[in-house]
């Protein structure tokens, strides 16, 4: 911003005012927006290493899910019935994004073992076909649960 008044006049003193309120409110901006980009930094970190839960009660949500898979065996339930019934496990937990938390499917591979479905058929359930689509590292959690 350029102020085009001359030093001494009133105008000089009501630019400069004029331009340290707008630098202020800038400033005030920029660390606002620092700080909310700090706080979706920090939100995006917990989800990713899951959600903030003492060992007893992760511990009871992966019972649950597994007490749920054995429950259903190889049924043929739908992905979208299974995911329901996980999602409503996992919301009972207060879990929120049960699809990235490895202990969800670290459970499943409890449940599948249970269920006493091999490891080698696990890749071919049906309605575990979405959830691991394109993720790898989902199987090798089930696999883990076993």
């Amino acid at each position: 911003m350029t102020v085009l008044a001359c030093k001494g006049s009133k105008n000089y003193i009501l630019g400069l005012l004029l331009a340290t309120a707008m630098l202020c409110m800038g400033g005030c901006s920029i660390s606002h927006s620092i700080s909310s980009s700090s706080d979706s930094s920090a939100s995006i970190s917990r989800s990713s290493s899951g959600p903030s839960v003492s060992e007893e009660e992760r511990k009871a949500y992966v019972q649950d899910v597994a007490t749920y898979v054995d429950a259903i065996g190889n049924s043929g339930v739908s992905a979208e019935d299974f995911m329901r019934g996980i999602s409503r496990i996992a919301k009972k937990h207060g879990i929120t994004d049960w699809e990235g938390y490895k202990y969800t499917y670290i459970g499943i591979g409890k449940g599948l073992k249970a269920a006493g479905i091999a490891k080698d058929q696990v890749s071919s359930l049906a309605c575990l076909k979405v959830l691991l689509s394109g993720n790898s590292e989902r199987l090798k959690y089930i696999e883990q649960g076993y």
